[in-house]
């Protein structure tokens, strides 16, 4: 069940204000951006090429990436916020190095990660009480190696659908399959009888089973390790930030993205705020707090 879903900027149907197509602030104010927009994911990707990578390339987990702040490829740079130095994958992740996972995703190839993106519902549409979402994109076709490397890193063309990643979010956290939510609790006729129930469905497998456990032991890490504990008190939440550059001299957009391990608070969330630069400042915010209101389940 949907229990929060918010999309901005917004109005009052029932009192829409009479500059509503005229007044620059309502641009957009009809799109219900949750399920009907896509965005640049940024580092919030690094979960599908961490994915690619556990699938396919042995010994992972005692791998040391060299990050300098940048590398050249195709004669063009690929950068990272920081010089990381030695760096393991999971530090990498939890840290957000791009050197890491530019690396991996040129190593990996375009096929394997093509592949990976597509398992984890890239390329579909999922019905949210009959509305299709809009669908994730990752088209690395004719790519070069240095924009195979930026496609690992949640930029070149890649473009993710807000919902679809709450969707998988849960997926991990139930061992890789989803259940397709729904926001409609209820509908009654005029004498109180029911029309209409609603319930969550089981989707498709999105993760395998072990994979999945594979990824939420490292997202518990982000959080552990990197964002704090106490963005999300006694939730022990799995969680991965973005900040997604979208050019036209617009700030980036930040993102995160993750769920609750804990049974008591069985949520999944997905956060973007558009040109709120940083994720863990800006989504990372609007998360906990959503997460802090939602009940406790009995």
């Amino acid at each position: 069940e949907i229990l929060c879903m918010v999309s901005t900027p917004t109005f009052d149907p029932s009192d829409p204000p009479s500059d509503l197509d005229s007044n620059p602030q309502y641009e957009g104010a009809y799109l219900n951006r949750v399920l009907s927009s896509t965005y640049t994911p940024g580092s919030i990707f690094k979960i599908v090429t961490t994915a690619a990578a556990l699938e396919s390339i042995p010994n992972l987990d005692t791998r040391q990436f060299q990050c300098n702040g940048s590398i050249t490829v195709d004669n063009n740079e690929i950068t990272c916020l920081s010089h990381h130095g030695a760096i393991t994958m999971q530090e990498g992740l939890a840290k957000s190095c791009n050197i890491v996972f530019a690396e991996l995703a040129m190593e990996l190839g375009a096929e394997k990660m093509t592949a990976m993106a597509e398992k984890m519902g890239f390329g579909q549409s999922f019905e949210v009480d009959g509305i299709p979402t809009s669908v994730s994109q990752y088209n690395v076709d004719g790519a070069t190696q240095n924009e195979l490397g930026w496609s690992g890193i949640g930029q070149y063309t890649d473009t993710v659908n807000p919902c679809h990643m709450a969707i998988l979010m849960g997926a991990i956290a139930n061992g890789g399959t989803p259940v397709i939510p729904y926001y409609v609790g209820s509908v009654s006729g005029p004498f109180g009888f029911p029309l209409h129930r609603g319930h969550p469905t089981w989707g498709d497998e999105l993760v395998d089973e072990t994979l999945a456990g594979k990824l939420e032991a490292l997202l518990r890490y982000d959080v552990t390790s990197d964002y704090g504990d106490d963005m999300f008190p006694g939730m022990a939440v799995c969680a991965k930030t973005g900040t997604a550059e979208v050019g036209g001299g617009k700030k980036p957009n930040g993102w995160i993205v993750g769920y609750s391990s804990n049974d008591s608070t069985p949520y999944a969330f997905a956060v973007v705020v558009e040109e709120g630069n940083y994720g863990i400042s800006s989504a990372g915010r609007i998360a906990s707090a959503l997460m802090s209101a939602a009940p406790q389940a009995e």
